[in-house]
Order: structure tokens, then C-alpha cells, then sequence
């Protein structure tokens, strides 16, 4: 190499570098950012609904992206490796980053990106062929209409909610008369219907009196998309769960074995979930509910704290059970009632508190726009009567509380089992293995009936927890769909552990023989039938009580127990 080459060497090293070596570095920086993002189905900051690609956009340097005029900070970025085409159905794709900017602004879907127009079948570009508007009406809270920007009013996110997808012409169709409401939401006037952004997006329309004006107009889906279909199955589930936890609380009511501590709280805790599931199922199948009106905050309020008081009963029967196999000594009827009330302070008073909480942060507290979804729970806020399950605030005000009732409500089943396994060991210690089985039968019988329950209550909340982690955006989501349905029909499980039993329907034949004897029986002789029943009844249970006691002589006390 001459000495010309080698004076030249440095100056195309450094072309080199200059040419080749920034292509490296943005090849590095891309994968060492893709490294710095929450990845993957489970771990993404927020659903893929909430979502717009931000690959191509003005990156800074503290890591947040510049979409549309709306900074998204870095902790609002993630990694995708999947799409959406409809609410449903996703696809696997190549990683790519994504802003959660519905979580800093109100969102409305496009049916295509904009500046392109679907032709039936895809979205093709047309920019140059039609000139995009840009405004739109939005009614206000208080009424009032206003031409805005549709860019600076909402974060404009490409998204087809369905495949098959109706146009709403209001020009030729008066019945097709819209309003867009501020937070995003579209109101249809004829049917009285609050559409939210899985329902619904915006396309481009020519004015048909050949004025060649376009204007932006929203396209609805079908009735009974895949996601509203689902709710919709949840809501008849739940309507059909009720009158079978009515008929329940008929029957422990009616009969008066049933009407003991373990009765009457299994009678509240259903009385909570009625007044939940027909509030909830009504409030979904009544499509012209306004969302931001004062019937939308009453119902989703309500429907907490009967949820709420439900679970919280769900620990009273829990706690009693456990009580009872602790060893206590015997109370009476007296004391029981003054129990039951302090069950009924616990499991009615609670609630209440949390329920003040809730409203008190849903509607006083200051939070800032970008948090408001995480920490508001979303109850009467415009898009939602319920909690908004989309975010974090489904788990702060809602699973936590239950998650905690259902920790609780294990430890203490486990205990009382522990429990029993030594109480029957004892037993046989000082009688026949026969006596043993009959003397205890009665209350293990109890114990895995309400542990039946629990196990009926626990698997289907445990699932719905699971589900809500999970979430909406993936592949695992339709396996939960049974898992709410069964949560749904609670009703009839509970009838059939409760009801169906064996013990229960002896209980009621029983009562139905005692108002209605038979004309050819004696009533004296019935009367003294009756009397050395209860005699021999008593006598068992004096016997059993005995060596109850016997066998919890090392601990000098007794248990009480109720019958079920």
C-alpha cells in the first residue's frame, strides 16, 4: 500500500463510520428501547384498544413519543407483537411499540387510517382523491353543540370494531340522527342508544346533493358484536340466577331447622347478590341508560355495595364455621341473636365504607387527566355504570378487597378442617370406630357443605381475577368467557348445593306432612308420634354432646354446632 492509500485511509474510515455506524447505532438504540418496555400479552401498560402504533413518531430523549400533537410519557409505551382486526380476533405480528394515549386524552376510532377509505374489503390510500375534513359537532355536557377540530378534540385511533359495519346517513334516514358526545361516546337518538369506541368508528362521506362537501359520519356494527354478545349472555345468566337464590331464601325461611346462624347469613349473602345481578344484568340489557346521568350512578353504587355485602357475609359464614370447631363453649339462643347482629354491623356496615370511599374519589378528588383512568373508579363517569374493569381502577376498588376476604376465607376453612381431623381422632380414642362416624358426621356434613360453597364462590371470583389480569387482548381471554358465565349462575349452583340436598328435601317433606296431615291419621296419635321423636332426638343428643365433651376433655371445652 503506498503512502498516498495510507494518508487516505483515515478519511474513508471516517466515511465509513459516518455512512455505515448511525445505522448500527439506531439499529442498537431500537432493540436496547424495545428492552426498556413492558413486552408480551400479560405485561403491556395498557389494552390494545387504548393503543396507537408510535414506531415512526418523534421519539425524545427522556423516551416518551409524539403522536398527533399528544406526548406519550415512556411509561405509557410497551412492546406489542400482536393486532387486532376486531375486538376479538388477534394476530400475531412483529414486535412493535405502541402509546397508550387513550389514557391521556378521549379517543374515537377511524374505520381507516387517516386518508385512506374502505373499499368492502380493506382500506386503501386516497389521499389525493378526496379532500379530508377535519371538523365535527360535539354536544357539550351541558347541552350545547360546538364545531371542533376532530384532532384536537379527541386522539384519532385506527380501528374497525367489526367486520360488518353500517353507515348512519341521517340526510336520507331521520331515524340515523347521531350526536358525539365530548368524551367520545355516541349518542343515537332514535333508539336512545349510548355507543361506546367498540361499537362504533368515523369515515368520510360525500354530501349527496352533489355539492361535493364531505364531512366526517360514524358507522355502527351489527347488533350483537362478539364482545357485546358475551355481556349480553352474562346479563340473561344472571337474571336467570335469581329467581333459584329467591327460591332458596323461601325455603330457609320456611323451614325452622334451617333458620340458624349458618342460615340466616347464607340468606343475606344471597339477598346481596339478587339485588347485584339484577341491577348489573339490567343495567346491560337497557342500552338507552345514560351514561352520564344520575340513574347510571345510582345503579353502578348499588351494585358495588350489594357485591361487596355479599362477599363480606360470604367471611361471616366463614368465621362462624371456623368459631364453632375452635372449641368455644355452648351459647344460647340469646347470645346467638346478639352474634348475629354483630355479623350484621360487620357485613352491612363495612361495605359502606368502601363504598364512601369509592364515590368519595369518583367524585371529589382532583386526579390528573393522565392517572384518571387508573385511579378513578369509573362509576357515572361517562363511558361506564360499573367500575371500569379496562384499568388499574377494577382491581384497586374492587378484586383487592375480595382478594383479601378470599385469603381469609381459606385460611380459616383449612383451620377448621385441621380441626375436625383431630376432634374425630380423639373421638375414636374413647368410642367404637361406629360412634365416631355417626357422632361427627353431622358436623363434617356441615363443613363440606358450606366448603362446597365456598369452593363454588372462590374457583369462579378466583377465575375472574384471573381474567381480569389477563385481560381483553389475549388469546386466553375466550377461555374465560365460561368462567363468567358460571360466575353468572351462581344462583343455581347455590340452589342445587342447598336445596337439592338430600337432608333439605327431607326438611321439607317434613313441613309440607306436618300442615297437611293425612285424613286417616289419628291427631292424638300423630301428637304422641311426634312427642317420642323429639324424645328420642333429644336423648341422642345428650348422649352425643357427652361424648363431645369426653373427647375434649384434654382442652376443657366444647364446640357448638348448628344443624344445616
Amino acid at each position: 500500500m503506498t503512502s498516498t492509500h495510507l494518508r487516505r485511509l483515515p478519511i474513508i474510515i471516517l466515511i465509513y463510520i459516518f455512512i455505515f455506524v448511525p445505522e448500527l447505532w439506531a439499529t442498537a438504540s431500537i432493540d436496547e428501547l424495545e428492552k426498556s418496555h413492558l413486552r408480551g400479552d400479560f405485561h403491556t401498560p395498557c389494552f390494545f384498544f387504548q393503543t396507537v402504533n408510535v414506531t415512526a413518531d418523534k421519539r425524545f430523549a427522556n423516551g416518551s413519543y409524539l403522536h398527533d400533537g399528544v406526548i406519550i410519557p415512556h411509561n405509557l409505551i410497551g412492546v406489542y407483537n400482536y393486532v387486532y382486526k376486531d375486538p376479538v380476533t388477534q394476530t400475531r405480528v412483529a414486535p412493535h411499540l405502541r402509546g397508550c394515549i387513550c389514557k391521556l386524552k378521549p379517543c374515537v376510532n377511524f374505520c381507516c387510517p387517516y386518508g385512506q377509505v374502505h373499499n368492502g374489503t380493506d382500506c386503501y390510500d386516497a389521499s389525493s382523491e378526496l379532500d379530508w375534513p377535519h371538523e365535527i359537532n360535539v354536544t357539550l355536557r351541558n347541552g350545547l353543540q360546538k364545531t371542533v377540530d376532530v384532532f384536537e378534540q379527541f386522539a384519532v385511533v385506527p380501528f374497525r370494531p367489526c367486520v360488518s359495519m353500517y353507515a348512519l346517513d341521517p340526510t336520507q334516514f331521520p331515524e340515523d340522527e347521531w350526536q358525539m358526545l365530548e368524551n367520545g361516546t355516541l349518542y343515537l337518538q332514535a333508539g336512545e342508544m349510548y355507543l361506546t369506541r367498540e361499537d362504533f368508528c368515523m369515515m368520510t362521506k360525500v354530501d349527496v346533493n352533489g355539492t361535493n362537501i364531505r364531512y366526517l359520519n360514524p358507522a355502527n356494527c351489527e347488533v350483537g358484536s362478539a364482545r357485546g354478545t358475551v355481556k349480553i349472555i352474562n346479563a340473561y345468566a344472571m337474571l336467570f340466577s335469581i329467581p333459584f337464590m329467591v327460591l332458596t331464601i323461601i325455603v330457609y325461611l320456611a323451614i325452622p331447622e334451617l333458620r340458624n346462624q349458618h342460615g340466616k347469613s347464607l340468606v343475606c349473602y344471597l339477598f346481596g347478590l339478587i339485588v347485584g345481578y339484577s341491577l348489573m344484568g339490567a343495567s346491560i340489557l337497557n342500552v338507552s341508560m345514560d351514561v352520564l346521568g344520575i340513574e347510571c350512578k345510582i345503579v353502578g353504587y348499588t351494585c358495588y355495595y350489594s357485591f361487596m355485602s355479599a362477599f363480606f357475609w360470604l367471611n361471616v359464614i366463614s368465621f362462624d364455621l371456623w368459631h364453632n370447631f375452635r372449641g368455644t363453649r355452648g351459647i344460647n339462643r340469646s347470645l346467638e341473636k346478639k352474634r348475629f347482629i354483630m355479623y350484621s354491623l360487620y357485613s352491612w356496615g363495612i361495605p359502606i365504607l368502601f363504598l364512601l370511599a369509592t364515590m368519595y374519589v369518583q367524585e371529589y378528588v382532583d386526579i390528573p387527566e393522565r392517572l384518571q383512568d387508573d385511579l378513578k373508579p369509573g362509576i357515572g363517569g361517562g363511558h361506564y355504570c360499573w367500575i371500569n374493569m379496562d384499568t388499574w381502577a377494577g382491581f384497586v376498588y374492587f378484586f383487592t378487597p375480595i382478594l383479601f376476604i378470599m385469603v381469609a376465607n381459606i385460611i380459616m376453612f383449612v383451620m377448621t378442617a385441621m380441626k375436625i381431623h383431630r376432634v374425630q381422632n380423639e373421638m375414636a380414642r374413647i368410642m367404637a370406630k361406629e360412634d365416631s362416624t355417626r357422632n361427627l358426621k353431622k358436623e363434617k356434613d356441615k363443613f363440606g357443605l358450606f366448603l362446597r360453597l365456598f369452593l363454588v364462590m372462590g374457583v369462579t371470583w378466583s377465575l375472574e381475577i384471573i381474567s381480569y389480569f389477563v385481560g381483553s387482548d389475549s388469546k386466553w381471554a375466550k377461555i374465560f368467557y365460561a368462567a363468567d358465565i358460571c360466575n353468572a349462575v351462581q344462583g343455581f349452583l347455590i340452589f342445587m348445593l342447598f336445596v337439592m340436598k338430600r337432608k333439605v328435601k327431607q326438611l321439607i317433606t317434613n313441613r309440607s306432612c306436618r300442615e297437611r296431615p293425612s285424613r286417616d291419621t289419628n291427631s292424638t296419635t300423630l301428637a304422641q308420634s311426634m312427642v317420642r321423636r323429639r324424645f328420642h332426638e333429644v336423648s341422642l343428643q345428650i348422649k352425643h354432646m357427652i361424648m363431645i365433651r369426653r373427647a375434649l376433655s384434654s382442652n376443657t371445652s366444647n364446640f357448638h354446632s348448628h344443624a344445616v
